[in-house]
Formats: C-alpha cells, sequence, structure tokens
C-alpha cells in the first residue's frame, strides 16, 4: 500500500492537476457534444493538444495563489494580514496580460512570465469588474452575475489553515467579480472541498457532504447541485448524468459537474477517465475538467497525473512552484517567502 500524499504534494496535484483538465478541456469548449464526437472521434478529445496551453481558468488561479501567498509572507514578516486586498491586487495584474502583449520592464512574479501574456477567452465578467475602481463583496455586490469565473480560480484558497477560513476566502475573492451569490457561494465550496480532501484528508464524498451542508446558509443553489452531483455519482459514470447537472457556465453547475466526475471516478488511476468524462460534454469543457483535475490531484497528489501530459504542458514548472508553496504555507514548512513580498499593487 503506498503512502498517502503529503499535503504540499496534494498542493501540486491540485494546481497541475486543475492545470491539466484546463488544457484538455479548452479546444471543445463551445462545442455540443456531437460536435465534440465528428471532430475527435466516438470517444471524444482523450489527451491535451501536443502544446498544451493554459486556460484563463488556470491563469487566474495562478494569480489567486500568488495574491494568497503575498498575504501570508507579508502577515509572517510582521505586515498586515490583507489577503483579500492582496489577492484583488492579483487579478489586476492579471488583468494586465490581457492588456498588453508582453511583460513590462522590471516585472517580478507572474508578471514576468511571457507566456502569461495571452488571451485565453477570459469571462467577460472578469473582465469588466476587475476594470471598476471599486470591487464587490459578498455583502456588497457589483453585478448579478453567477458565472463560472469565480470558482475557477477558487482552489488555491483551499491551502488556507482553517475551515471556516477557507470557505470565507473563497467567497470573499469570489464574489470581487461575481455578485450573483452562485457565483461566489460555489467557489467557497470549491475552496472548502479542496482542504478537506488535500488538508484534512476526508474522503471525497464526505468533503461533499459537509461543503454542501456549508454552503446551505448562503446559497440553496450550490447545496442542492451538489447533493444531486454525489446522487448521481452512485448511479456510475455517463455523459448523461453531467448533462443532468447543466453545462457549466454558472458557478453551481461547474462545480456539480466536477464533483460528479471526482465521485463517479474516484480511484487513482481514474484521473485521466474523471478529467476526459468532465470535458465531453456539451458546456463548459475548459473549467468543468479543470476543477475536476483539481479535486483529484488534491485528493491523490501528483503521482495520479499521467507523465505525459504533465510533460507537454505550459509553464508546468512555475505551477509546481506556486502549488508547493501554498502546501508549504499551509503546513508551516519553509519556502522562498521573498519571492511574494514588494510585488506591484501588493
Amino acid at each position: 500500500m503506498t503512502a498517502s500524499p503529503t499535503v504540499v504534494d496534494r498542493a501540486v496535484g491540485c494546481l497541475l492537476g486543475g492545470a491539466i483538465g484546463d488544457s484538455l478541456g479548452a479546444p471543445v469548449e463551445f462545442l455540443q457534444r456531437a460536435e465534440i464526437r465528428s471532430t475527435y472521434g466516438e470517444d471524444g478529445i482523450t489527451a491535451p493538444p501536443p502544446q498544451a496551453l493554459l486556460g484563463d481558468a488556470t491563469q487566474m488561479a495562478l494569480f489567486t495563489g500568488e495574491g494568497y501567498l503575498h498575504a501570508w509572507a507579508t502577515g509572517h514578516s510582521g505586515g498586515r494580514w490583507r489577503p483579500v486586498e492582496s489577492t484583488a491586487s492579483a487579478y489586476r495584474r492579471w488583468l494586465v496580460t490581457q492588456q498588453e502583449s508582453r511583460p513590462p520592464h522590471g516585472a517580478t512574479g507572474l508578471l514576468a512570465e511571457p507566456e502569461l501574456y495571452a488571451n485565453r477567452s477570459p469571462g467577460l465578467t472578469s473582465l469588466r469588474a476587475l476594470q471598476e475602481e471599486e470591487l464587490g463583496t459578498p455583502e456588497h455586490p457589483r453585478n448579478s452575475s453567477q458565472g463560472c469565473g469565480g470558482v475557477d480560480r477558487s482552489a488555491p484558497v483551499g491551502f488556507a489553515p482553517g475551515m471556516e477560513m477557507t470557505y470565507a476566502l473563497g467567497c470573499q475573492l469570489g464574489a470581487l467579480t461575481h455578485g450573483g451569490t452562485g457565483g461566489w457561494a460555489s467557489a467557497g465550496a470549491m475552496a472548502l472541498i479542496v482542504h478537506l480532501v488535500a488538508v484534512r484528508d476526508r474522503r471525497l464524498p464526505a468533503a461533499v457532504d459537509q461543503a454542501a451542508g456549508r454552503v446551505l446558509r448562503e446559497d440553496h443553489q450550490t447545496a442542492t447541485a451538489l447533493a444531486e452531483a454525489a446522487t448521481l455519482a452512485r448511479l456510475g459514470a455517463s455523459v448523461g448524468h453531467v448533462e443532468r447537472l447543466g453545462q457549466g457556465w454558472i458557478g453551481p453547475e461547474a462545480l456539480a459537474i466536477a464533483v460528479y466526475c471526482a465521485l463517479a471516478l474516484p480511484k487513482f488511476d481514474q484521473f485521466a477517465d474523471a478529467v476526459r468524462l468532465a470535458a465531453n460534454h456539451s458546456g463548459h469543457s475548459d473549467s468543468t475538467a479543470a476543477l475536476t483535475g483539481a479535486l483529484l490531484g488534491a485528493r491523490h497528489g501528483t503521482a495520479a497525473l499521467p507523465r505525459p501530459w504533465l510533460g507537454c504542458l505550459e509553464l508546468a514548472d512555475v505551477i509546481e512552484r506556486i502549488g508547493h508553496d501554498l502546501g508549504a504555507s499551509c503546513v508551516g514548512e519553509p519556502f522562498n517567502e521573498r519571492r511574494y513580498l514588494g510585488l506591484p499593487g501588493g
């Protein structure tokens, strides 16, 4: 019997798993199921492209991680602990990568990575919200969007030290751009599930049940979607079940589809099958596959990830570094905190 992965390894697995799912689903994001099969064959898309590019979900998840780690490093060095503000600044830095063609002179952190200066069909809600002077909160939303842009990027917050902190931060960070309750509550639920499986070593079904109970206080839609996903998973893996849960364009649906795929194909050696199931449907394939990959990566760690897929993944070293540092911060292991201090806008 293999040893249980460490929290650090699960954090790396979570971010890399999400990126793999994102790159698998991106080519079929806007296709109907019939179009996917017509283009890729009866089994649909089965592997990421030879050059597996990061989608906008992974781009923003990386900036979530960098923003959180800036707050952590600042607080650890005697400064103020301001994770929401730090991550909001990180999202503004991501916006720069969508407006410029290359890193500015003297750029640091993720802003210095030329590959991130690429438009990968980001959601208009996030683009518009981040251009506003004032961002939203759960109590004071700036729009009514329930889109999946908040839940897409929330997995890194799962490595905050406490369950309630994790859930609250997920909600608050989702609400920066998505004001509809489903848009930010699903982000909190995703972060909590990641925390429970990766940090608390809970089984995925128990983590989903606990997250559904917690999110019910804020959003009946997300709680109901999680419960339906768990029920369908007990009936086995099926694209038909995926499409019963919706298309994944809104947060509760995207989370429910990912949870369903991870529960229906939960084993260590089923990672590839689970993200394929999450990608090959008529809906938001990159987001649902990214969330599925993040959940199973958080559960099983890096050893579950297909090596050939990792080998063609864009910026895999950067993703691994952010994941390592998130995990290390969570369990008190040393990492290079200095790289997160002094970031622009932080």
